[in-house]
């Protein structure tokens, strides 16, 4: 089972004091085997948000030649009049105006972090060089799509955002081994296995707000007729009722 350590802290004070490796420590020792972890931060270290200012066709070739602005970044690794960095990239939906994934010189392409770790440099690519480059699903390890490069949403972000932050993912993932948890159900999802954390470090545990009140309030909320949900049955051939 693979716990968020993010999740985790919603309902638990971790303690400055406490650093990871005595936390999976003490889980393992008081309540569960932690077989490993895994440090997405460390996994999408050196990526950040970037605004694709100008897009020109590389001639006689598939790809495009970017000017992007990476806010705060463009310092370190701009080497163009206009203040902007140089990357080439060949996805079809790469255009002027849009917020991108860029991957700077020195990044770990995540989809192969812990295995070949295939790290960035500055390349030529057709007489160009090209300072990072920037990512695609596939890449970024959410999907197999490889042909198109992911494109942010503009009022997620701004240039020079890290990666991370964006989308949450500072973050320590726990690899537990739920074998050992057989007997205790309270502790297959993250509220209950942060209870269990609360107590190990003798912290105080943040119920959630559906736990606190009159549960028959909840029920009232959860049952009025404005609250029902709408079922469209699309195919009848793979599920011809719902019920």
């Amino acid at each position: 089972m693979l716990i968020s350590l993010n999740a985790i802290k919603r309902y638990v004070n971790i303690p400055d004091s406490i650093s990871n490796s005595d936390l999976m420590r003490l889980i393992g020792s008081r309540l569960v085997e932690v077989e490993g972890t895994e440090s997405l931060a460390e996994k999408y270290q050196n990526i950040y948000i970037a605004k694709v200012v100008k897009c020109t066709d590389i001639e006689g070739t598939h790809l495009h030649l970017c000017e992007i602005d990476a806010g705060i970044r463009n310092a370190e690794f701009s080497t163009l009049e206009s203040g902007l960095i140089q990357v080439v990239c060949g996805a079809p939906n790469v255009r002027a105006g849009i917020l991108v994934a860029w991957l700077a010189p020195g990044a770990i392409v995540p989809s192969t972090f812990g295995t070949e770790n295939f790290q960035l440099s500055v390349r030529k690519l057709r007489g160009y060089e090209s300072y990072g480059m920037i990512a695609g699903p596939d890449e970024l390890g959410f999907g197999n799509e490889h042909k198109y490069i992911a494109e942010i949403a503009p009022d997620l972000a701004n240039p020079g955002d890290t990666f991370s932050s964006v989308f949450g993912l500072d973050d320590l993932i726990i690899d537990i081994e739920n074998k050992s948890l057989t007997h205790r159900p309270d502790t297959f999802g993250i509220i209950g296995f942060a209870r269990e954390v609360a107590g190990i470090l003798g912290q105080k545990f943040d119920e959630p707000k559906i736990y606190q009140g009159d549960f028959r309030s909840q029920t009232e909320v959860f049952t009025r007729k404005n609250n029902e949900l709408s079922i469209e049955i699309t195919d009848s051939k793979l599920c011809p009722r719902y019920s």
